[in-house]
């Protein structure tokens, strides 16, 4: 039973990874789009930033905090993961520590994050906001830790 958190943190890192790779090589920067569920796209869209590219202009910062959030993450998961009971908890933080590690790699390595993921609807701003699956992760992860306490 104890594999299967690292085996699924895997997973999800490396579907993450993938689709960024394969959007990365396949894709035009912010020129080309597929619809391939209803409203769901595939778009190429780099962030350099955090969230919607805020502070994309300092860099440094942007490192050096994902780099800082990575850490405390990685102490509270060998915290938790060490210990008994708790799995849904541990469930919730392997989501979001596939998230965060995926993104904060690209930001680190790449020195921004692939985004790939946007949805069509009536509201302009909304229909440009794209994301990735790294990002989904890690939301899913905070309800599920979230509803852990």
């Amino acid at each position: 039973m104890r594999a299967i958190p690292g085996g699924l943190f895997l997973l999800l890192v490396c579907a993450d990874m993938g689709m960024k790779q394969y959007i990365e090589d396949t894709y035009e920067l912010q020129r080309e789009q597929k619809t391939v569920f209803g409203n769901v796209v595939l778009r190429k869209v780099y962030n350099r930033g955090f969230l919607l590219n805020t502070l994309e202009d300092r860099q440094t910062l942007v490192k050096a905090v994902s780099a800082a959030a990575g850490a405390g993450v990685a102490a509270y998961d060998v915290w938790l993961f060490t210990g008994k009971g708790r799995r849904l908890r541990k469930l919730g933080m392997v989501f979001l520590s596939a998230g965060a590690f995926s993104n904060i790699y690209d930001r680190l390595i790449r020195g921004r994050v692939i985004d790939y993921i946007g949805v069509k609807c009536g509201n302009r701003f909304l229909s440009k906001v794209t994301a990735n699956l790294a990002d989904i992760y890690a939301v899913i992860g905070a309800v599920i830790t979230g509803l852990s306490y």
